[in-house]
C-alpha cells in the first residue's frame, strides 16, 4: 500500500546467523518501485514486550484503518519448548507504537486443540462489517493447520470452529504442515496461499 507517496512494508529480522536464530525484531520498510527497499530501524523488540513475547517476534501483518495503523504479529515465549501467540500494536504516525494491553489477541487453545502450542502468522482482512484473522495453529503432535478467527473490530477476535486448510493425506506435499496463511482477494475470489511441508 502506498503511504505518503511510497510503498510501505513491514519486516522481521533475526540478530544471529542461521534459521530464526535469536529474538527477532519488527520494523517498517519503504520502496518507490517494489524492488528496492529501505529498512527503518526496528519499531518492536522482544525485550520491550510482555512475557508471552520475550523469546522473539515473528510474522507481522500491517493494517491501516481510519487514522490508525494496526501491526499484528506473533511472538514466542523464552522457554526451550516455547509457545507462540498473536498480539497487536497500534500507531497513528508510524513512529510511536503502543502494544495493546489485551494482547495476546489469539491465545493458545486448550489441550488437544489444533492451536495448543502455536496461534501464529496472522493475516487480517476486512470481512463485510467484520474482520477476519487467518492464522495457523500447531498442536501437541507437531501438526500445523490454517485456522480462522472473526472479530467485530481489530482488537477482539473469536476463533471459529473447524480448520480452514487441513494437512493432506500421507504422501501429500502438505502431510505435516498446511500453514502460514497469506490471503489475497481478486475479482471476488479469495486465494488462500499457504506453506506445505511433507
Amino acid at each position: 500500500k502506498k503511504f505518503n507517496g511510497r510503498f510501505l512494508g513491514v519486516y522481521h529480522a533475526y540478530p544471529n546467523a542461521g534459521y530464526e536464530q535469536g529474538p527477532a525484531v519488527i520494523g517498517l520498510c519503504w520502496s518507490t518501485d517494489l524492488r528496492k527497499w529501505q529498512l527503518d530501524p526496528p519499531i518492536l523488540r522482544a525485550e520491550d514486550g510482555a512475557e508471552w513475547e520475550r523469546g522473539g517476534l515473528y510474522k507481522p501483518c500491517l493494517v491501516h484503518e481510519n487514522d490508525t495503523f494496526y501491526l499484528f504479529y506473533n511472538a514466542k515465549t523464552a522457554e526451550k519448548s516455547w509457545h507462540e501467540q498473536t498480539g497487536v500494536a497500534t500507531s497513528r504516525d508510524l513512529k510511536t507504537w503502543t502494544r495493546f494491553p489485551g494482547s495476546p489477541l489469539l491465545r493458545n487453545g486448550p489441550a488437544v486443540s489444533p492451536d495448543e502450542k502455536f496461534a501464529s502468522d496472522p493475516c487480517v482482512l476486512k470481512y463485510g462489517k467484520q474482520w477476519a484473522m487467518f492464522y495457523f495453529g500447531l498442536d501437541r503432535k507437531g501438526v500445523a493447520r490454517d485456522l480462522l478467527a472473526i472479530g467485530p473490530d481489530l482488537l477482539h477476535f473469536e476463533k471459529c470452529d473447524g480448520v480452514s486448510i487441513d494437512v493432506g493425506a500421507p504422501g501429500a506435499i502438505d502431510e505435516r504442515y498446511a500453514h502460514k496463511p497469506s490471503i489475497v482477494t481478486h475479482r471476488g475470489v479469495l486465494y488462500h496461499f499457504y506453506c506445505a511441508v511433507a
